[in-house]
């Protein structure tokens, strides 16, 4: 792309304010999960106070990883991510890599969350309107026509709304992850209200296990509860404040998510005895107790958070896909076509490529989106596994000993968070169509290397590394 072509084009703006910033992190956090896992995953292995402790100690453990990465943005303040400390510290082949697995993991949390709002109709609307014109079952999962018209408006409109812009885009995330927090919130006080009987969380851990084996069930999740706070990075062009605060903001976002998850937690397991409301098979946990302890006000305000869940993370990975995208499309290891910046300074190709996937994917099912966002730990794992690496060793390069120390933690931790996808028996162990599905992913990157290999490694950015790239595009823009 020559100099006269970069500076027709528009350029990021730095209209994000550190609210937005936050938003976008806690927004891609919180999703559906929140509000079903506690009765499906969290109580059945660890208990109340288990899963609690399991959560925190995950919201701890990814502020540990954080670190690394506000010391890359501090570094590296571009868009990219992951991918940009890849390249920086081991080459073009690694940041490839990365990147190609990270793609396939925000992209899949778009269509999987839109789907999600499917679910929030039959758990909140008996009989669900939205189960019109029958299609088929797949995998389990019937298909309906009204759902998929649902999911369709979410994902068009909600392109539309970052194709605007990214001011537009921040301040539709801070609204909306405002109100998750809130309501949330207001579900957890009205529940304490009512008084409820504690001695319900007996027992406080899983019998018949030890405690710190339920523990380490719920911790095992961290990687796919906590998946979000790297969405920050992805902007870090837009930043309209110092890049030192990313670091702070994600901490705090983390630590809020922690708490957001307890509080459902907690909701779930208090109201009655949390044991035998499991066994009894309640469709939605978390629903019929807060209907039970507050009424149907209470489980729209968890229908409303949910929603507001749903909503942001697909605004949120819609954000950091399609910055993602363009970053790599600049580097020459996508098409330039993703490298296109409207007037507006919106990576619009990248968007519209992300939504048209994520249109094709309902028609699939829920169950087949939840194999594909299985491999969402192995992508996350793998971008954190890799940030720690680069802070790692460019901190050893710079004589930041500390820095270094703190992100040799984090390679062990998040290490330990890739391995046990692969192993059996851990709750994060893949199921065997998501192996085939990682399997055909890791294929398709093997052939769409060695097509654009000649390209990316040897073209015009022979011997020049991603950051180099991008800083002299900051530069064209006027940014440096």
């Amino acid at each position: 792309m020559s100099g006269n072509q970069q500076q027709q084009e528009g350029a990021f703006k730095k209209d994000l304010r550190k609210i937005d910033i936050w938003s976008l992190a806690l927004g891609a956090i919180i999703g559906w999960g929140c509000f079903v896992m506690p009765g499906t995953s969290f109580l059945p292995k660890a208990g109340p106070i288990g899963s609690i402790i399991g959560m925190m100690l995950g919201a701890v453990i990814m502020c540990i990883i954080c670190v690394s990465y506000g010391y890359m943005i501090r570094k590296f303040p571009l868009s990219g991510g992951e991918f940009v400390y890849a390249d920086a510290a081991f080459g073009k082949k690694h940041a490839f890599i990365c990147g190609w697995f990270i793609v396939l993991a925000y992209w899949s949390l778009i269509p999987l969350n839109s789907t999600a709002l499917a679910m929030i109709s039959r758990y909140i609307l008996p009989g669900s309107p939205l189960q019109i014109g029958y299609l088929y079952t797949i995998a389990g999962w019937d298909i309906y026509l009204g759902e998929i018209a649902l999911a369709y408006a979410f994902i068009i409109g909600l392109g539309i709304v970052n194709m605007r812009g990214i001011k537009s885009a921040g301040w539709f995330q801070t609204l909306v992850a405002v109100s998750l927090f809130a309501s949330v919130m207001f579900a957890l006080i009205g529940v304490l209200l009512t008084k409820p009987d504690f001695g319900n969380l007996q027992p406080l851990f899983l019998e018949g296990q030890s405690k710190f084996s339920g523990v380490l069930a719920v911790l095992a999740f961290a990687p796919y509860c906590f998946v979000g706070f790297d969405c920050i990075p992805q902007a870090a062009e837009e930043y309209s404040f110092s890049h030192k605060a990313a670091l702070g903001l994600m901490v705090t976002a983390i630590l809020i998510g922690g708490i957001i998850y307890s509080a459902v937690i907690f909701i779930t397991a208090v109201v009655d005895p949390w044991g035998p409301m499991l066994a009894s098979n309640p469709d939605w946990a978390t629903g019929e107790m807060v209907m039970k302890s507050i009424g149907y006000i209470g489980v729209v305000f968890i229908g409303i958070a949910m929603l507001c869940a749903v909503v942001a993370s697909m605004n949120g990975f819609y954000i950091a896909s399609s910055r993602l995208l363009y970053s790599m499309a600049y580097a020459d290891a996508l098409p330039q076509k993703f490298a296109h910046l409207t007037p507006q300074g919106t990576p619009k190709n990248g968007i519209l490529f992300m939504m048209v996937l994520a249109l094709i994917a309902p028609w699939f099912g829920r169950q087949v989106l939840a194999w594909i966002v299985d491999m969402t730990c192995v992508g996350a794992a793998m971008g954190f596994t890799y940030t720690c690496a680069a802070a790692a060793k460019i901190a050893r390069r710079d004589g930041d000993k500390l820095q270094m120390w703190i992100s040799a933690l984090g390679i062990a931790v998040a290490s330990i968070f890739l391995i046990i996808t692969f192993i059996p028996g851990m709750p994060g162990f893949l199921s065997i169509p998501s192996f085939i599905i990682l399997g055909i992913w890791t294929v398709l990157g093997i052939i769409f290397f060695l097509i654009i290999k000649s390209r990316y490694i040897y073209g015009q950015w022979k011997g020049i590394s991603v950051e180099q790239i991008l800083y002299t595009k900051m530069k064209d823009d006027g940014k440096l």
